[in-house]
C-alpha cells in the first residue's frame, strides 16, 4: 500500500473512531427524550449504535467494546462494580473463555486433524461420487463443530480437496470444483452449532441476556438440536442441487482412491493425548446435552443443575492441567492456553452487547416499548412464520455485504424481545428465533466483506465472479428456504 493510501485509510479509520465515541459519550447529551425513552435509555442506544458502527467499519471488537462499557458507568445506567459484575458475571462469557481454551489445546493437539483423514479411508466411498461429496462435506461439518474455527477447516481441508481433485482430474476451471469449495466453505458453518463455543457466543449471550430480563431461559439443548438440523438439512440440499438440479458432471469422482493420497500410518493413528482431550471435549458436550432426556424431577437432573453450563468447563479444565504425561510434564500449560486462546475481543464484545440488549429489552428504559411501537405496522401483528422468514431473508441478505456479527447484534436487539413476548404467548420461541438470526448472520459467501474467512474462498483462483453471484447466489436462497421452514416448525414443537 502507498503511502498516501495509508493515510487516507488511517484518516478514514479517526474519522469513524470520532463518530463512534461521539454517539457513546455525547447522544445522549445532545438527543432529547422521545417515544417514551427514558435519558438513560437515548444514552444507551447511543452506546449501542456507537459500538455497532465501531465493528462495522473499523473490523475491531476489543476497544469499541471496552468504550462502550465505560460509557455505561459515565451515563448512570450502571455502577462500576455492578458492571464488572454482570460482565465477568455472565455464565455465557465464562464459557467464552474456559471452552476456548480447552478447544485450543485440542486443536493444537492436532486430534481433528487425524479425524479428518481417518474419514477419507472409509473404503465404502470408492467409486461413489455422491457419497463421497456428501461424507465429505459432513466430515468437515463435524471437525468444524469440534474446532468452532471456519477458517482453520478451510485450512485444512482445501488442501485435502485439491488432493482429491487432482487424482482425479477435476480441472480447476470447472463447475464441478467450484462447487466442491463452496460445498466445503458451507459445511464449515458447522462451527455455529455447538451453544457453548465459537464466535457466536456473542450472540447468544446478548440473546440470553434479553431473555433472561423477561424471565425466560436460552435452552443450550434446543439450540444444539435446531442449529445441527438446519445445517445438515443444507448441506445435504446442496449436495441435492449438485447432482439433481445443476446436473453437474461427477464422473471423475469415480476414480477416487485414498492410497494415492500417500498418507502414513502416523497420519491416521491418534496419539493418546490426542484421544484424552478429544475425550474430555466430547464428555463435557454430552453432559451439557443430559438436559434434553434426564426428567426434570431426577436426582441427577438436580446435580447437573447445581453443577450448570459452565463450570463442567472449568473442571475438565482443571483435571487435565492437573495431569501429567509419561515424562512427568503437565498434560496442557492451562495458563498458557488461557493467555494465547481466549478471544479478549469477543469477550468484551459480548459482554458490551449483552447489557446493551437487557437494556433495550428492560420495560424501565421504554426503549422496547419504542421499538414495538415503531416496528408494529411490519412486525406488530405478525405471525410466528413472518417472524421468522423476515429475520432469516433480512439477516442473509444483509451479512453477505457486510460484516455478519453486527448485523446479528442489531437483528437480535430488535427482534428478540417480539419473540420472548410471542413466547410467553404460547405462539413461538425466542431461542429458536437465535437460531434463525445466528446462523443466518453467518451464512455469508458473496463479497471478501461478508465474514473474516470469506477471502480464504473467494482469493482461490478457481472462483469467479459470475459463480458466485449465480449458484453462489442460488446456494443462500437454499438456505433462506431450509432454514425458515425448519424453524418455523421447531418453533411450534418447542
Amino acid at each position: 500500500m502507498s503511502i498516501s493510501g495509508a493515510k487516507k485509510k488511517n484518516t478514514f479509520y479517526y474519522i469513524i473512531v470520532v463518530i463512534s465515541v461521539l454517539f457513546m459519550y455525547g447522544f445522549g447529551q445532545v438527543v432529547p427524550t422521545f417515544a417514551g425513552i427514558t435519558p438513560v435509555g437515548i444514552s444507551m442506544l447511543g452506546i449501542f449504535f456507537g459500538v455497532l458502527i465501531a465493528t462495522i467499519a473499523t473490523g475491531e471488537t476489543f476497544w469499541p467494546a471496552l468504550l462502550g462499557l465505560f460509557a455505561m458507568i459515565i451515563c448512570n445506567y450502571t455502577t462500576a462494580g455492578a458492571l464488572l459484575g454482570t460482565w465477568f458475571g455472565n455464565t455465557t462469557i465464562q464459557q467464552i473463555i474456559w471452552v476456548m481454551a480447552l478447544t485450543g489445546a485440542v486443536t493444537e493437539s492436532g486430534a481433528v486433524n487425524v479425524l479428518a483423514r481417518k474419514v477419507l479411508k472409509i473404503k465404502a466411498l470408492q467409486g461413489h461420487p455422491v457419497r463421497l461429496i456428501t461424507v465429505l462435506f459432513l466430515a468437515v461439518l463435524i471437525c468444524s463443530a469440534l474446532v468452532s474455527s471456519p477458517t482453520t477447516m478451510l485450512l485444512l481441508w482445501y488442501p485435502i480437496l485439491d488432493g482429491i481433485c487432482d487424482m482425479c482430474g477435476v480441472k480447476k476451471d470447472s463447475d464441478l470444483k467450484r462447487e466442491l469449495l463452496l460445498g466445503v466453505y458451507i459445511s464449515a458453518m458447522g462451527a455455529y452449532v455447538l451453544p457453548f463455543k465459537g464466535v457466536h457466543l456473542s450472540s447468544i449471550a446478548i440473546i440470553s441476556g434479553i431473555m433472561e430480563s423477561s424471565g425466560l431461559v436460552f435452552n443450550n439443548a434446543v439450540y444444539l438440536l435446531v442449529a445441527t438440523l438446519v445445517i445438515v438439512v443444507f448441506v445435504l440440499m446442496y449436495v441435492v442441487f449438485i447432482r439433481f438440479v445443476w446436473k453437474t458432471d461427477l464422473t471423475a469422482l469415480r476414480d477416487f482412491d485414498v492410497e494415492k493420497l500417500d498418507l502414513t500410518e502416523a497420519d491416521l493413528k491418534m496419539t493418546g493425548k490426542q484421544k484424552t482431550l478429544l475425550g474430555f471435549m466430547i464428555f463435557g458436550i454430552v453432559f451439557l446435552l443430559l438436559s434434553m432426556v434426564l426428567p426434570a424431577d431426577s436426582a441427577v437432573m438436580a446435580f447437573y443443575n447445581k453443577i450448570g453450563s459452565t463450570w463442567i468447563w472449568v473442571v475438565l479444565f482443571a483435571i487435565l492441567c492437573m495431569m501429567r504425561d509419561k515424562e512427568g510434564k503437565p498434560f496442557i500449560n492451562g495458563v498458557k492456553l488461557l493467555q494465547s486462546k481466549t478471544m479478549w475481543g469477543i469477550v468484551a464484545v459480548a459482554g458490551c452487547f449483552t447489557i446493551c440488549g437487557s437494556a433495550i429489552a428492560s420495560d424501565d428504559l421504554g426503549i422496547k416499548n419504542a421499538i414495538a411501537e415503531f416496528l408494529s405496522p411490519v412486525l406488530g401483528n405478525a405471525s410466528w412464520p413472518v417472524m421468522v422468514i423476515l429475520c432469516v431473508a433480512v439477516s442473509t441478505i444483509f451479512t453477505n455485504f457486510t460484516n455478519g456479527m453486527p448485523v446479528s447484534f442489531t437483528i437480535n436487539a430488535v427482534c428478540i424481545p417480539l419473540a420472548c413476548t410471542m413466547e410467553m404467548n404460547g405462539t413461538g420461541n425466542a431461542t429458536i428465533l437465535g437460531v434463525a438470526t445466528i446462523l443466518s448472520s453467518m451464512c455469508a459467501m458473496l463479497t471478501n466483506g461478508a465474514i473474516a474467512y470469506a477471502p480464504v474462498m473467494l482469493g482461490r483462483e478457481e472462483m469467479t465472479t459470475k459463480f458466485i453471484f449465480t449458484k453462489g447466489v442460488v446456494t443462500n436462497i437454499i438456505y433462506i428456504v431450509v432454514a425458515s421452514v425448519l424453524c418455523i416448525v421447531s418453533g411450534y414443537i418447542f
